[in-house]
């Protein structure tokens, strides 16, 4: 009897302590799971893994035009054309069908698929003009952003954005970051392909199931980083979010 007693209270107390440590509310991370080590932070947000280090990562080409600037990696897997740097700069290591790229593309699967498979969500079809808080917010078909979009949170905040075929963004649409939410907090999980409008500045990390463009002038804080298709840049200045 006091066995059994004893295992009773062995079993609610680690129900406790799981509970303690892993709780985590829609859209935030637990106190536990604000380290940088990505081990910890995948119950919160999607895991990047090996592709944490990569800016821009593609399936089948990277191209550029004019005086683009990357910060962090570029990745290039299966395919094996990368253009345009020069007169591109790279701030980091191109990686093209290596190990390094291989390995990358295989955590952005497994990061694609945590964010699409995340709920409960809010579902929305056009994103500006309006304040979110942190949160999941879903569409079954394209997203679209004309105008500004303001995102309001703590640095903790977490947003997922799942679009179940494009992502666009209207030429000079702005992201807008608010109450010290960070961008590296931010995803963006696309079906298909993703388009950035010429002057427009997005932050986040875009994943796309094919392709992603950025237009002229187009400003990401945050990944590029397509699956199975390209990614096309245009004298854009993109950079890779701190933690």
């Amino acid at each position: 009897m006091k066995s059994k007693t004893w295992l009773i209270l062995l079993a609610i107390t680690v129900m406790f302590l799981l509970a303690s440590s892993g709780k985590v509310t829609s859209g935030y991370f637990s106190d536990g799971e604000n380290s940088t080590d990505n081990t910890l932070r995948v119950k919160a947000f999607p895991l990047f893994g090996l592709a944490d280090n990569f800016t821009i990562l593609a399936g089948s080409t990277v191209t550029n035009t004019g005086n683009t600037t990357v910060t962090g990696d570029i990745g290039l897997s299966p395919g094996t054309s990368v253009t345009g740097f020069p007169p591109g700069i790279v701030n980091g290591t191109q990686h093209v069908t290596d190990a390094a790229a291989a390995q990358a593309k295989l955590a952005l699967t497994t990061a694609y698929n945590d964010a699409a498979g995340r709920t409960p969500f809010t579902t929305v079809t056009t994103l500006g003009g309006v304040n979110l808080t942190p949160g999941i917010y879903h569409s079954d078909a394209a997203l679209s952003l004309t105008g500004n979009l303001t995102l309001t949170g703590d640095a903790n905040a977490v947003w997922i954005f799942q679009a179940g075929s494009t992502l666009d963004t209207a030429a000079g649409s702005q992201v807008i970051l608010s109450g010290g939410a960070k961008s590296a907090n931010i995803y963006w999980q696309v079906g298909s392909s993703a388009t950035l409008g010429a002057s427009s500045i997005c932050k986040g990390n875009i994943m796309a199931l094919d392709s992603i463009t950025l237009y002229a002038g187009a400003a990401l804080e945050g990944r590029a980083l397509a699956r199975n298709a390209a990614v096309t840049l245009n004298d854009n200045n993109i950079i890779k979010p701190n933690p």
